[in-house]
């Protein structure tokens, strides 16, 4: 019965939201299982390491060109995956460190970092073939399953797709 609207809220409505979609199929990452963010970092000369501490990206210390993504290993794996994609965005989104900016850039910089993560992990194109065989109220656990996110991202996306209905008018008894 969605399928129609399924497919038509997953054309991109974002500059941000086409770009990841692109970059994903360039890579060839179609399903949820082939979103590896391991490889996608290694593409663009960004090395994924683990430490006891806040997790944060910076330049590489001995590599010109090259940049590290440090994570916090004391985070789940699903946790980890949203860490490691909300500072891919900032290194391909954002130019540097930035100690001058100002509280509203630092903040619309994080935003735009999480849009990038949630694009990322959880892409529409990839969502909606697995929900039209799913309830409303399972959606949330199945997309946090098989995308390996935490359940509120899962929820939080899912949310999406449903206020992309309502505003296509398709009433969402689900």
């Amino acid at each position: 019965m969605f399928l129609p609207f399924l497919q038509e809220i997953c054309e991109p409505q974002t500059w941000l939201e086409d770009r990841v979609y692109i970059l994903l199929r360039h890579l060839g990452m179609e399903q949820p299982e082939q979103i590896d963010l391991h490889r996608l970092c290694e593409t663009y000369g960004i090395e994924i390491i683990e430490i006891s501490g806040r997790s944060r990206a910076h330049e590489h210390p001995t590599m010109h060109n090259h940049y590290v993504i440090a994570v916090d290993d004391r985070l789940e794996p699903a946790y980890q995956r949203v860490k490691i994609a909300h500072e891919l965005g900032h290194l391909l989104l954002h130019e540097g460190v930035q100690p001058q900016s100002t509280t509203w850039m630092i903040d619309w910089q994080e935003s735009q970092a999480n849009h990038f993560a949630e694009h990322l992990l959880l892409p529409f194109f990839m969502m909606s073939p697995l929900l039209t065989d799913c309830s409303r109220y399972d959606a949330p656990a199945l997309l946090a399953q098989r995308f390996t996110v935490p359940l509120s991202l899962a929820a939080r996306r899912f949310d999406r797709v449903l206020a992309r209905l309502h505003a296509r008018g398709v009433p969402v008894f689900w």
